[in-house]
Parts: C-alpha cells; structure tokens; sequence
C-alpha cells in the first residue's frame, strides 16, 4: 500500500504545473469631442496566453453610423489586436457591417511613464457612405494603466 501512495504522489507532482501564473488586468480610457472610450481585460502579468473578462465600449461622436456602430461594447470578437509588455500597450477595436459598408475602427498605441501607467494616442476610423467624407480619421490622447 506504501508504494501505491508514493506512486500516485509522484503522478500528482508531474499533473501539477511546475510555475506559478500571476493574474493582472489592463484598464485604458479616453474621452474628447471625437470618441469616449473605456476598456479593461485581464491577462497574466508576463503578457503570455489569453485576455479574459474583456468588457468596455466606444461611443464615436462623429460621423454618419449607424447607432449600433456609433456606439457599441467592446468583447473578445471585435478586439482585433491586443498586447501588453514593457514597451507599452496596444490595442485595436473594430467593428463593421457588410451592407451598407459601414466600420469603426480604433487603435491604441501607448508607451510607458511610470510602473504600471501607459500614456499615448488612439486612433479613430470611420468608413460609412459616399463622398468626401466617406473616410474619416481623428487622433487623440489615450491613459492606460495596468498591475
């Protein structure tokens, strides 16, 4: 019986993961005359395997959209592009419709300024429509902040 228990103590010890993973989040805000803009997702501390929890939303506030582009929640589907090291932030938003092709597209580039807090800028894109203002582009300041 001894040397069941040994046996299975050492088959426990293999299962188990040999390092720990320390849980962190990364929160981001901005807010002007072009868009308000609220995000927080958690991830491990080290940047590596999946965000969880991912929730926000933007709110455009400009352009000719559609109310569920000019103003929609933030999930896992529509977080294009997500990253999160020492050299910053990253993160790009998008959401679309097909017919009439209509898009929002927001992109957060920032660089660090002090442990755990981000400054940089975001990017907005707007396609909807014809015309001369068809295409829109409008830049901004973003924060982000992490642990």
């Amino acid at each position: 019986m001894t040397k069941m228990k040994a046996i299975l103590a050492a088959l426990l010890c293999l299962a188990l993961p040999g390092t720990a993973s320390a849980t962190g989040g990364t929160w981001c805000d901005a807010e002007d005359e072009n868009v308000r803009f609220h995000f927080k997702a958690a991830h491990s501390r080290d940047g590596t395997g999946a965000w969880f929890g991912i929730e926000g939303h933007v709110e455009t506030r400009f352009g000719r959209l559609p109310s569920h582009l000019r103003k929609f929640q933030i999930t896992d589907a529509n977080l294009t592009q997500r990253w999160v090291g020492p050299e910053g932030v990253l993160l790009q938003v998008q959401k679309y419709d097909a017919d009439p092709f209509a898009a929002v597209m927001l992109t957060v580039s920032t660089k660090p300024v002090d442990e755990a807090v981000y400054e940089g800028t975001y990017e907005l894109r707007i396609t909807a429509g014809d015309g001369d203002d068809a295409h829109v582009v409008r830049k901004g300041k973003v924060s982000c902040s992490g642990d």
